[in-house]
C-alpha cells in the first residue's frame, strides 16, 4: 500500500525522488530544523505508526477543511506541533499494538520555536474554530489520561480538570438549608475556606474538592446524576 505524500512532498517517502526534496522556505543548518524533513524522519523511522495512514493526524481531522487552505510549511508546522499528543491519544486508546516503542524525537529548538510562532498565527486567524476544537481535543486527551493513563499522568490530567470546573469556597454556598450545605460524598459541612467543585451537570452537585477527586479518578460521571463528567468550551459571554 502507497503511503500518502505529506504536504509539499511530490514523491512518496523511500523513493529516489523524495530523497530529493528541497527543504521548506527557510534554510535550516541541521535538516530536522525544517519540518518536512521532520516529519519524513519521524514517518521513515516508524514511531507513530498510524501516521502512515493519512496526510494530516487524526486528532486535527476536526479542523481539516481549514487546514486546506493553509501553504504547505504553516500546515506542516500545525501538524508538527500536535503530532505528539497525537501519538500518545492513539497509545492511551488503542493499545501498544498501534505503535512502536521507539519515543517520538524531541524537536530542535529552531523548529519548536518556528511551531509555536504559527501555531499562535493560527489561532489569531481562526479563534473560534480553534477554540470549539482546542475543547474537543483537551476533553479526550484528558479523559484518555485519567482513564488509562499512568500515575502520574492521571493525577496531573485530574488536576487540569478540576482546574476547569467551577471552584468557589465554603461561603459561596452559604444557606438555611444543611443538606444544601454539605458534601454528598463525605457528608460533612461545608466550611467557609473549603475548596469545592461544581459539576456542570447541576449547580446542586458539588463536593469537596478532595472528595471529586478521589472519585472521579475512578468513576468519570457525576455522583449524584451519573452525567459524564468531562471539560467544555466556556459559554462566551454577550457584550451588553
Amino acid at each position: 500500500m502507497d503511503q500518502p505524500n505529506l504536504p509539499g512532498e511530490e514523491e512518496p517517502i523511500g523513493t529516489e525522488a523524495g530523497e530529493e526534496h528541497v527543504a521548506g522556505d527557510l534554510p535550516a543548518s541541521n535538516p530536522l530544523d525544517d519540518p518536512l524533513e521532520y516529519l519524513r524522519a519521524l514517518r521513515l523511522a516508524g514511531t507513530h505508526s498510524q501516521f502512515l495512514q493519512s496526510r494530516y493526524l487524526e486528532v486535527l481531522v476536526p479542523i481539516q477543511d481549514i487546514l486546506d487552505t493553509l501553504p504547505d510549511r504553516q500546515l506542516l508546522l500545525i501538524i508538527v506541533s500536535f503530532v505528539e499528543m497525537d501519538a500518545h491519544i492513539i497509545l492511551l486508546r488503542d493499545g501498544p499494538a498501534f505503535m512502536t516503542d521507539r519515543r517520538i524525537e524531541p524537536l530542535s529548538e529552531r523548529l519548536q520555536a518556528e511551531a509555536d510562532e504559527n501555531l499562535q498565527d493560527f489561532i489569531r486567524t481562526y479563534p473560534e474554530r480553534y477554540m470549539t476544537f482546542h475543547y474537543q481535543v483537551l476533553n479526550e486527551y484528558t479523559t484518555l489520561l485519567i482513564q488509562y493513563g499512568a500515575p502520574e499522568e492521571k493525577f496531573q490530567a485530574m488536576d487540569v480538570l478540576l482546574q476547569l470546573l467551577v471552584n468557589v469556597d465554603g461561603s459561596e454556598l452559604g444557606s438555611d438549608n444543611s443538606a444544601i450545605d454539605a458534601c454528598s460524598i463525605c457528608q460533612d459541612e461545608y466550611l467557609p475556606a473549603d475548596n469545592i467543585v461544581v459539576l456542570p451537570c447541576h449547580t446542586s452537585h458539588h463536593f469537596h474538592r478532595r472528595c471529586i477527586r478521589t472519585w472521579l479518578l475512578l468513576n468519570l460521571h457525576c455522583p449524584i446524576c451519573r452525567a459524564t463528567v468531562g471539560i467544555h468550551q466556556p459559554i462566551a459571554r454577550r457584550a451588553a
